[in-house]
């Protein structure tokens, strides 16, 4: 049995409409933050935290360098024996929005808001790989105001202002009138319980999605494209130290729920490219 059973054991039997907010219960969210931590017990130090999902005081703009691969049932072991760290035990939920033309999924750019905090990720010039929301690299913008301008920029709508009536509408507001100038809307929805580890600078995330798929993720966060080099040898000693295997026939969290459930999004990006058939 999977060291992460008890994780999987205690997961929410919900089931999340493709167009309605997840709504993730707090005794759940204990629920599964209480067995992922006594799961990792001996790995945790006491001061491990148990997060949610919070909106960034300031905009953040950084390059995210993630690899994805198959859940094997030994991964805790694994990352015990490596010296790895606990971080945190999580629930939260993604929406992420397109346009009716799937214009955004066109362009390999993908517009997520996780519980509080609104994301953009958009992909570095001349850097490849798998796509559907899970190619290698992608430049991550995070925060309302910022979204809003890479939103803009990226569909070709004119640049936001805060209204021009000295009242500075915040970055909510402008937002919310760039998603509706674009007729934005929920495409994907779905709950992921995480359970994350630190090791020799890279994140390493294990993912159990509502919808029944489970991936793990190991990413190195850089700020300047000349790091990516670096960074992406780093996923891959951490990834070969824990003896983890690429994903072949399937993909990560979006592509997989693209691929049973969008049938529109998946047509565009494997006429695009970024997506086998």
């Amino acid at each position: 049995m999977s060291s992460l059973a008890p994780v999987l054991a205690s997961r929410p039997r919900s089931r999340v409409s493709p167009f309605r907010p997840p709504r993730v219960g707090h005794r759940v969210a204990a629920a599964v933050v209480a067995a992922a931590a006594a799961a990792s017990a001996e790995d945790a130090p006491e001061s491990a935290p148990s997060c949610v999902v919070s909106e960034p005081s300031e905009a953040q703009k950084m390059i995210e360098v993630e690899r994805k691969y198959g859940a094997p049932a030994d991964l805790k072991a694994a990352i015990t024996t490596a010296e790895g760290t606990l971080t945190k035990s999580i629930i939260f939920g993604d929406t992420y929005y397109d346009t009716p033309n799937c214009d955004l999924a066109a362009k390999d750019v993908w517009l997520r808001r996780r519980e509080k905090q609104w994301e953009i990720k958009i992909p570095v010039e001349g850097e490849g790989g798998r796509s559907g929301g899970e190619r290698s690299v992608f430049r991550e913008v995070e925060g309302a105001r910022s979204v809003a301008d890479e939103l803009a920029a990226a569909l070709g709508l004119p640049a936001p202002s805060d209204g021009g009536d000295g009242g500075g509408a915040d970055g909510e507001e402008i937002l919310t009138r760039v998603m509706a100038d674009a007729a934005a809307r929920p495409f994907a929805e779905f709950v992921t319980e995480r359970v994350s580890w630190s090791l020799d600078g890279a994140s390493i995330d294990f993912d159990h999605a509502s919808f029944g798929h489970s991936v793990v993720e190991v990413e190195v966060m850089c700020e300047r494209a000349e790091q990516v080099e670096d960074a992406e040898k780093k996923v891959e000693e951490v990834a070969a130290k824990l003896g983890l295997e690429p994903l072949t026939e399937t993909g990560g969290k979006l592509e997989t729920f693209i691929r049973k459930n969008c049938p529109k999004h998946l047509a565009v990006l494997v006429s695009k490219g970024y997506l086998k058939p």
